[in-house]
């Protein structure tokens, strides 16, 4: 299989596994100028709205999935690779929902090559439950700011523990140049970030190219190297694309993610 990400493909009605497209995290991470032990921790999360199969009458079903796997892994699944994936299940038969998870869970671990693969699935009877989330803590998007990829992050000698959170993120696409949207978040306990130039920071992404896992990770590296935190968590929550969103979470060792469930609005 070769990389689809911008390419004209058709869709299979024939159940392949082999569909699925991996990227190796190295690349990106060595750009990063991160080498050897990795300085967080962290999950990629994938919310999928478009997952369907036969059940054994051949009666379609649909149903949401999420999938997670930890940022350990050594490869990422390519993500309109993953839409091909799940795609080619639309007329394949299984017994039920659990055999489906588990068929998902199996193939994806063997891509990213870790066995840390979570897959559960949401069946329409458990939709209700389905919550509208909101980002936790302060927003920033009011802060004045210029684009500007440059900037480099500030801080104070001011210690604090907080929360803030940007609506503003884009990114675009390494590959086609299309761009992608998200809210990305920021718990730290240490130097206290200057939210203007926090702001421009993130603004500034609006022109960088990078998968979703690698603008969570160097956002990750900046604010640590800014504001030498003795806790910090940092999560893009970035809006679907082809019936999947991507949710990539970076975190320091031992610290407290922030609780809260559920989709943002705009996924």
């Amino acid at each position: 299989m070769v990389n689809p990400l911008g390419k004209s493909v058709s869709y299979s009605d024939v159940f392949d596994p082999a569909l699925l497209f991996p990227i190796e995290r190295a690349e990106a991470r060595v750009r990063l100028g991160i080498r050897g032990a990795l300085p967080f921790v962290g999950i990629d999360r994938w919310t999928c709205y478009e997952l369907s199969w036969l059940d054994s009458r051949g009666v379609p079903q649909v149903a949401l999935a999420t999938i997670e796997y930890p940022a350990s892994s050594p490869r990422l699944v390519e993500s309109k690779s993953l839409k091909l994936f799940l795609g080619s299940m639309n007329f394949t038969k299984f017994a039920n929902s659990s055999e489906v998870a588990r068929v998902i869970r199996e193939s994806l671990a063997q891509v990213v090559q870790s066995d840390d693969v979570r897959v559960s699935i949401t069946l329409p009877d458990q939709w209700a439950a389905c919550l509208i989330a909101q980002p936790p803590g302060a927003s920033i998007d009011s802060s004045e700011s210029m684009p500007d990829l440059s900037v480099q992050l500030r801080a104070g000698s001011q210690q604090v523990e907080e929360t803030l959170y940007s609506n503003l993120l884009r990114s675009l696409c390494p590959v086609t140049s299309q761009p992608d949207w998200g809210t990305v978040v920021i718990s730290y306990c240490g130097q206290q970030i200057d939210r203007s130039s926090l702001m421009t920071y993130l603004i500034g992404h609006r022109s960088y190219q990078g998968f979703h896992e690698e603008c969570c990770e160097r956002i990750f590296s900046d604010v640590l190297a800014a504001c030498a935190p003795s806790s910090l968590w940092v999560g893009c929550f970035y809006t679907r694309r082809g019936g999947l969103d991507i949710n990539p979470e970076r975190w320091m060792a031992d610290t407290k993610r922030p609780l809260f469930s559920g989709r943002l609005a705009r996924q």
